[in-house]
């Protein structure tokens, strides 16, 4: 029997389904400490002396680490084992998020935040690999996408935290981050339960080994010398590149998009709010732009199936650039500046939820990990830029206007060039 054949059963067992929110729990984590920061920025401006360049800085310094993280652990991952690595990665985030709390100076606060971000970015390279290989496989598309679900949740998580601790607990941040650091760490400890992927061990001769793991997964009964295991055909970055090199081009956009707005606006968002002043009330507003994430996402996975991929995904780009310059257009009205931020959680959210299943079906089985390596990997590079070219323009115009028009337009731009390049994928059929 083939292991994907032996880990196809027909519901979700239980220790399928415990796996799944393990890697849940953790994925909430990795929108928790992104967007901490955001909620910090100006305090520290305060108590370091930082003006708007050093905190585009300190803003992306997490996202550069993850870069880093994604590169070493995603090149480790098939050498030592996905198991290990999905242990070491929660618990390298988890300790130096909260040695954070210790940082002194600018440079001090930017290298903890930088070697927090690797924890993370082994994480996102590490957990979906991990995760899709005790699946199902005729659930796995819908389950892996499920775990994006966790990320507005996080966010949701991050505000109250620091509501507690810099609002209630008067700008207690070295607290704060020694709060986020605890519950992480406790998942940290429940991943030690999940065993290592069948596939890996099957891969390194190791069949009694994946014959156990998958008894203890799936509940069957499986004699290790029935169990095959085909590698997969495995395409090139050439054949890639020449085959489908329009289709290559119409993906790197809409990653590229995504991530750069997607980053650039949500961590400068306290920042903006606090210029805008939205009635008086940021805390509220900054609830409701987490929550509009959630039916965003929701909404854009049902359209997927009723509309199509390109049609989901331009419409909810494009909107989530409208609406984001509305923004900026409307600084100085509290009324239509709040509609069009809650319309730019729901919008961009709801994009992220329709590029998964565009990208994955763009390209044929053998050439899908390249092409989602390639957009993973520049899509990291890319959300480092957000940030800082927001403030960057932000330390040069003074004002918040002029950041959110030409960050939002980068979104409205992709949509436009995806309508007209792109194919729709809902049927596409590869010789």
């Amino acid at each position: 029997m083939r292991i994907e054949e032996i880990l196809d059963t027909e519901k979700i067992t239980p220790n399928q389904s415990k796996i799944l929110w393990i890697a849940r729990l953790s994925w909430s984590f990795v929108a928790m400490e992104i967007i901490i920061i955001s909620f910090t920025l100006q305090l520290f401006a305060n108590i370091f002396s930082l003006d708007k360049i050093q905190l585009a800085f300190l803003a992306s310094a997490v996202l550069i680490g993850d870069t880093i993280g994604a590169i070493i652990f995603g090149r480790f991952a098939d050498v030592l084992g996905r198991r290990l690595l999905f242990q070491i990665s929660l618990l390298w985030y988890s300790i130096f998020t909260a040695l954070t709390a210790l940082s002194f100076n600018f440079e001090s606060l930017v290298t903890f935040r930088i070697l927090a971000g690797i924890g993370l970015g082994g994480m996102l390279v590490v957990d979906p690999a991990l995760l899709s290989e005790f699946l199902p496989r005729r659930k796995r598309g819908n389950l892996m996408v499920s775990l994006d679900l966790s990320w507005p949740f996080g966010s949701l998580l991050a505000l109250l935290m620091a509501y507690i601790f810099l609002v209630i607990l008067n700008d207690n941040w070295r607290a704060l981050f020694l709060a986020i650091a605890f519950p992480a760490f406790t998942i940290a400890l429940f991943r030690f339960y999940v065993p290592e992927s069948p596939f890996y061990l099957a891969k390194s001769g190791k069949l009694d080994e994946a014959a156990k793991t998958l008894f203890k997964v799936t509940n069957k009964e499986v004699d290790a010398k029935a169990i095959e295991f085909a590698i997969e055909e495995e395409g090139s970055y050439y054949e890639l590149f020449r085959n489908y090199g329009l289709r290559v081009l119409v993906m790197l956009i809409a990653w590229c998009a995504l991530n750069y707005t997607y980053y650039g606006l949500f961590l400068w968002l306290p920042d903006v709010l606090n210029v805008v002043n939205l009635f008086g009330n940021i805390w509220l507003f900054l609830a409701l732009a987490f929550i509009f994430q959630i039916p965003g996402y929701l909404t854009a996975m049902y359209l997927v199936e009723r509309i199509g991929r390109k049609g989901t995904l331009y419409v909810f780009l494009f909107m989530s650039g409208i609406t984001g310059i509305s923004m900026g257009i409307f600084t100085n009205s509290a009324l239509l500046f709040g509609i069009s931020l809650l319309a730019v959680s729901f919008f961009n959210l709801g994009a992220w939820g329709a590029v998964y299943p565009f990208t994955s079906e763009l390209f044929p089985t053998k050439l899908r990990g390249k092409a989602f390596g390639l957009a993973e990997g520049i899509g990291k590079v890319v959300s480092v830029l957000g940030p800082i070219v927001f403030g960057f323009i932000y330390a040069i115009t003074n004002g918040v206007t002029m950041p959110l028009v030409v960050t939002s337009a980068i979104a409205a731009i992709a949509a436009i060039l995806i309508y007209f390049l792109a194919p729709e994928t809902r049927k596409l059929i590869f010789d």
